[in-house]
């Protein structure tokens, strides 16, 4: 599962990206109509701005807008950027890997083969999303005419 910090970060982004004409909306409209204290938030976009994700400006109009386009951003990037490896035992992940120390064959082991090919499709499905389409989904719970 992912960290509630996460899916602050997603909601986050996904409002961003929802508010696509590329002027920065200040931490605190975010944060509100989002529902993420504040002070929690500020840590968030300082995790997404050293990732890449979003870019801020300072001043009376200043805040936070992404860093590229909302299709050029996938959920596998920002789930990486701030869970980390997506795969769920070391012995599987590309780039933290590490031995898991209690396995007798490592090349037929049949939990790390297992741990591979669910990594290897997760992180196929969260790189097809992109910020735009999942924005796309939430603009279609809003009823028409409003």
């Amino acid at each position: 599962m992912i960290t509630q910090k996460t899916r602050y970060a997603l909601r986050s982004l996904l409002f961003l990206a929802e508010a696509s004409d590329g002027q920065p909306v200040q931490l605190a409209r975010i944060a509100e109509t989002q529902r993420v204290p504040p002070k929690y938030l500020e840590l968030i976009m300082l995790d997404l701005k050293k990732a890449g994700l979003v870019k801020s400006a300072r001043g009376p109009k200043g805040g936070y807008r992404l860093a590229r386009s909302s299709e050029e951003i996938s959920f596998g990037e920002v789930v990486r950027s701030l869970e980390g490896p997506i795969a769920l035992v070391s012995c599987a992940s590309v780039n933290f890997y590490a031995p898991c120390g209690d396995c007798q064959d490592e090349a037929t082991c049949a939990i790390r083969r297992a741990f591979t090919i669910l990594r290897d499709q997760s992180t196929t499905v969260l790189n097809s999303i992109s910020l735009a389409q999942g924005a796309g989904w939430e603009e279609r719970l809003i009823p028409e005419g409003k």
